[in-house]
C-alpha cells in the first residue's frame, strides 16, 4: 500500500469533522458552523492539530485564496469561543494561527500578467475527500479519521481551463462514486473502462474499492482500470492524481490512462477502436459521469457504447453506468432516444438521495454548489435482453 500520511490519532467530534471535511474539499466557510456547545479548548486544539499542523494539508494544501477565506472566518470564532470560556483557564489563540494567516495575507502568488488588473482567477488547488461506505461510529460517538479513505486531487477551480472542462470534478462523478462506494461488488474483481475520466476522481475511488485497504477488507484480486479521455493535458493530470502517494490508487497494479476519441466509432472502418475496446481493454463495466453536455457528442458516445458492450461470451454480461446531470432536458432526451435506437437497453436507476450521498462524502464542496445529488440520474445500459426499464425525463 502507498505511504499514506496518517492523520492524528486523536478522534474528533462529528461537528468538528464536518469542518475538517469542508476545509479539505473547499466548502465555503459561510456554509460551515462552529460548534460552540463544545469546550473552547477542544475547538481550539482541533483547528491547530487537525488543520493547521496537519502533515497531509501541509503536503497537499488547499489553494491560498481558500485558506485566506477560511482563516479569516475561523480566527474571530476562535477568539469568541476563548473569550467566553472560564478566565481561570487562561486560554489564548495559538500564535501559529495568527502567523499562518499573516503569511497568507503576504503571499502574492505568481505575478499578474502585464496590463491585467482586478481579481485573479482561482488558482489550482488540492482537494481531499474523506469517504467510506459504512456508517460505523466510534464507540464514544467520536470520529477516527484513520477509518476513512481519502482521495486527493490537484484540480482547476474554473469551469473551463486550458480549453477543457476536464480538469475539475463535476457533480455527477460524486454521485456515481457514492453509488459505487455503497455497492463495491460492482467494481471489485472487474475490468473497467471510464469514459471522460477528467482529473481522475472517479478513477481514484474505483481503484481504492478494487484494492481494498487497511481500512477495508482487502479484495482477493483487484481487476483492471482503464481511464480514458481525449485531451492530453487532462490525461496527464489524471495520471498524476492516480499516482499521488497519499491515494490508494498509487498502489493499484493495473491502471492505464489512454487516449480515446469517440468519433472513431463513426468512422467507415471502426476496427482500430474495436480492437482497443475488445482486445486490450476488454471491459466488463463502463463508467461515465457528466459526459453528455452537448448534443453533438451523442452519436459518437452511443457508437462507443455499442462497440464496447457487444457480447463476446455468453458467460459475461457487459454493462455501463452513466451518471448525467440534467442541464438541458432536450439533450438528455436525445441521448435516451439515441441509446434505445441503437438497440441497447437502458434502465434508469433509482435516484440517489442527498442523505445517501452525504453519508459517503459529506457536504458537497465548491464544485457542487449545494445538494450534490440534485438533478443527477444514473443510467444502466446493456446489450443483453435482460429486463428493460426505459425512462424519459
Amino acid at each position: 500500500m502507498p505511504a499514506r500520511i496518517s492523520f492524528p490519532e486523536v478522534p474528533v467530534h462529528p461537528d468538528l469533522f464536518k469542518i475538517l471535511r469542508g476545509y479539505a474539499s473547499l466548502v465555503s466557510p459561510h456554509h460551515l458552523q462552529i460548534p460552540f456547545h463544545l469546550e473552547a479548548q477542544a475547538i481550539h486544539d482541533f483547528f491547530v492539530l487537525h488543520i493547521l499542523t496537519s502533515a497531509h494539508f501541509k503536503t497537499y494544501p488547499p489553494a491560498v485564496q481558500y485558506q485566506k477565506a477560511f482563516w479569516k472566518w475561523t480566527i474571530p470564532h476562535l477568539e469568541k469561543s476563548i473569550g467566553e470560556a472560564d478566565p481561570d483557564l487562561e486560554l489564548e489563540v495559538d500564535a501559529r494561527v495568527y502567523n499562518h494567516y499573516l503569511g497568507l495575507l503576504n503571499f502574492s502568488g505568481d505575478p499578474q500578467a502585464p496590463g491585467l488588473t482586478g481579481e485573479r482567477p482561482p488558482a489550482e488547488s488540492y482537494i481531499t475527500h474523506f469517504w467510506r461506505g459504512d456508517a460505523e461510529a466510534h464507540p464514544d460517538g467520536l470520529v477516527d479519521l484513520n477509518t476513512y479513505e481519502t482521495t486527493t486531487l490537484l484540480e482547476a477551480r474554473t469551469l473551463v481551463e486550458g480549453g477543457t472542462t476536464g480538469l475539475r470534478t463535476w457533480r455527477a462523478a460524486r454521485v456515481l462514486a457514492a453509488h459505487l462506494v455503497r455497492n463495491p461488488a460492482l467494481v471489485q474483481h472487474t475490468r473497467i473502462l471510464e469514459l471522460g475520466a477528467g482529473s481522475g476522481f472517479l478513477g481514484c475511488v474505483v481503484a481504492a474499492l478494487q484494492l481494498g485497504s487497511p481500512r477495508h477488507k482487502a479484495a482477493s484480486s483487484t481487476g483492471a482500470l482503464w481511464l480514458s479521455d481525449i485531451n492530453d493535458t487532462v490525461l496527464a493530470r489524471c495520471r498524476d492524481n492516480l499516482r499521488l502517494t497519499c491515494n490508494s490508487s498509487s498502489a493499484h497494479p493495473s491502471t492505464r490512462c489512454v487516449f480515446l476519441d469517440w468519433a472513431a466509432a463513426l468512422e467507415p472502418d471502426p476496427e482500430p477502436l474495436a480492437s482497443l475496446l475488445h482486445d486490450k481493454i476488454d471491459a466488463d463495466l463502463i463508467l461515465g459521469a457528466d459526459i453528455v453536455f452537448d448534443p453533438y457528442l451523442i452519436p459518437a458516445l452511443v457508437g462507443v457504447l455499442r462497440l464496447a458492450l457487444q457480447p463476446r461470451s455468453h458467460l459475461r454480461e457487459r454493462s455501463a453506468l452513466i451518471a448525467l446531470t440534467i442541464r438541458n432536458p432536450a439533450t438528455m432526451q436525445q441521448f435516451i432516444e439515441a441509446v434505445l435506437a441503437s438497440g441497447l437497453i437502458l434502465e434508469n436507476l433509482p435516484p440517489e438521495t442527498k442523505a445517501a450521498h452525504d453519508q459517503v462524502f459529506g457536504q458537497p464542496g465548491e464544485e457542487s454548489g449545494g445538494d450534490a445529488s440534485s438533478g443527477v440520474y444514473i443510467y444502466r445500459i446493456t446489450s443483453r435482453p435482460t429486463s428493460v426499464a426505459t425512462s424519459a425525463i
